[in-house]
């Protein structure tokens, strides 16, 4: 890095304090429908409790007894949960937006910081350090995961810190010493601290292997310094509700729901899946490039962080849960030799550089005007269904309720403890799971019946995709379920023998949903779905060749669409 002066030294602070200012204010915007509803709503029940969770109290169903992967869901979280929920509770949702953003700051602080320690060229270092809200932008929400990307940073920038000093000579560090208080913490925020351990037990190996070579090799009281501090780390870390979370979270992969959550395809098909090939091109090039550099430096390259390079590169590339890991490691890793080849070219461009870094913060300022919390409110209100709760919690439809998968956080959260929710995010049992996917495709009978279905709160249109479900398109053709709430976002809907609340006619809904499958046949003349959705719809009205040509157009379409030929086969019984 460029001797800097005082002055200079002064100017580079005052600047990255200005970078994590606007790095700061890109992050409040507001909560929007995801796990942290389910994680307020757990923390909460711990308040009250004054204990965690031993069965699940807000999904009925779900048994008593619980596998290890159902208790690590229910105790891994504990104490990030009662955090956000102390927040909450002091200062509503604003406070969740601040601390959001609270904590994201303080993990690109500690990236730049890290880099800045290990010699990176300042401003170099903060164009870095400006590209992690694009490279985190999936994972940007209020969810105890923030705490693993903070605890993978810290637990490297202090054994690096501890490394050098004690080659230095001096072995009194602070670094080693906080290291058990780091994974303490860690452990009881998010299990993810086994990355921690991974990247204890690799740096160890790696100081055995320097002092076997004899090259960057530690003194013995030193070497034996670092194994003490790293050892009553790793003990620390089993302080906590779930200690058999290795196992569980190695086996998490084989796990079959976990093998249906999206996060845990692997990078390629993630993107492929959301149509996003410059999610995995992005890594892919920061991969190959780091890789470029550690080869041009690997007279330089500690053996322990090339190892932690392979390790975090196969993990991120196999499941993309893990591909924000691989990125910070890479950032951490790579970035110093790759200021060490520029050296030259950046002393001769500071001012390119500076300008650049200007570039940098006037995109980030934009993408902070674009969605600040100031114009939207604290809580996104366009996928959470906000007024169907009031409903529910004013008009009391009767309990059990089928909902909304993506739903049951938020529900769970503002029903909580007068009902109970069908599903949640958790994805805590594989045949709910498989039940609610059933009812969601229209077969919901046998399963509204083996759980005792009354009432049910669903989407009316699919948002992002825009997709009307099957669940609510079939319940409103029903002459069983009334139709009692009704707004932009969701329909509930009661069981006709169990309602006691006044009824709302069902046929401008329908004829709503059925101008707008109009439309999306104008647009997408090949969609099945819609095909299917519109024959049965001019079916339930009696217009039975209608349906038929639709039905027989969606199996032209896919000869392989059950719906439509079980369809067409009671069509032609009926005649």
């Amino acid at each position: 890095m460029i001797p800097v002066s005082n002055s200079s030294s002064r100017a580079v602070y005052a600047i990255a304090s200005i970078v994590l200012s606007l790095l700061f204010l890109v992050h409040i915007y507001p909560i929007g429908l995801g796990d942290v509803y389910w994680h307020l709503n757990t923390g909460r029940w711990i308040w009250e409790n004054g204990a965690l969770p031993e069965s699940d109290p807000f999904t009925y169903t779900i048994g008593d007894v619980l596998d290890t992967r159902q208790r690590l869901l229910l105790q891994g979280y504990w104490l990030a949960q009662l955090i956000f929920f102390s927040v909450y509770a002091v200062f509503g949702p604003w406070g969740l937006v601040v601390l959001k953003a609270a904590l994201f700051v303080t993990l690109y602080g500690l990236v730049w910081r890290t880099l800045l320690k290990t010699r990176v060229e300042p401003f170099f270092g903060l164009i870095v350090t400006l590209s992690m809200p694009w490279l985190l932008y999936r994972y940007d929400e209020l969810r105890p995961q923030i705490f693993s990307f903070i605890g993978v940073v810290l637990v490297y920038m202090n054994l690096s810190s501890a490394l050098t000093r004690l080659r230095s000579g001096i072995t009194n560090s602070s670094a080693l010493i906080t290291l058990p208080v780091i994974m303490l913490l860690w452990a009881n925020l998010h299990p993810g601290y086994i990355l921690g351990w991974v990247i204890i037990i690799i740096v160890l190996a790696g100081a055995t292997f320097d002092r076997w070579r004899n090259v960057s090799a530690l003194a013995r009281p030193a070497l034996q310094r670092l194994f003490i501090w790293c050892g009553i780390a790793l003990f620390a870390s089993l302080a906590n509700p779930m200690t058999d979370a290795i196992i569980t979270n190695m086996g998490a992969l084989q796990d079959p729901i976990t093998r249906e959550i999206d996060e845990y395809l692997s990078l390629f098909d993630y993107a492929r899946m959301y149509q996003q090939p410059s999610l995995f091109y992005g890594v892919l090039v920061l991969a190959m490039a780091t890789l470029f550099v550690l080869i041009r430096r690997r007279q330089h390259v500690d053996p322990a962080h090339a190892i932690l390079f392979i390790c975090f590169a196969a993990a991120g590339f196999s499941a993309f849960r893990y591909m924000i890991f691989f990125v910070l490691m890479a950032l951490v890793i790579g970035m110093p030799h790759a200021s060490a080849l520029l050296e030259r070219h950046i002393a001769k461009s500071r001012l390119q550089l500076f300008a650049l870094l200007l570039a940098a913060m006037s995109s980030v300022g934009y993408l902070t005007f674009q969605h600040g919390t100031w114009k939207l409110g604290a809580v996104e209100t366009t996928y959470v269904p906000e007024h169907a709760a009031d409903f529910i919690l004013a008009q009391h439809p009767p309990a059990p309720l089928f909902n909304a998968y993506e739903y049951g956080g938020y529900l769970g959260w503002r029903l909580t403890p007068e009902y109970r929710v069908f599903v949640d995010p958790r994805c805590l049992d594989q045949e709910v799971q498989n039940a609610y996917q059933i009812a969601r495709g229209g077969h919901y009978q046998g399963v509204f019946e083996k759980y005792g279905v009354n009432s049910v709160v669903f989407y009316l249109s699919t948002p992002l995709v825009n997709s009307i479900p099957e669940v609510t398109l079939y319940l409103l053709m029903d002459e069983q379920w009334d139709l009692v709430y009704v707004d932009k976002l969701s329909v509930v809907m009661v069981r006709r023998d169990q309602n006691t609340l006044a009824v709302i006619d069902k046929s401008p809904l329908l004829d709503y949903l059925q101008r707008k499958l109009e439309r999306r046949l104008a647009a997408a003349p090949e969609d099945t779905q819609a095909h299917v959705q519109y024959g049965r719809i001019l079916l339930h009205r009696g217009n039975i060749a209608g349906a038929q040509q639709h039905f027989s157009t969606a199996l032209q379409i896919n000869p392989q669409l059950r719906a439509a030929r079980l369809y067409l086969e009671t069509i032609i019984r009926q005649k």
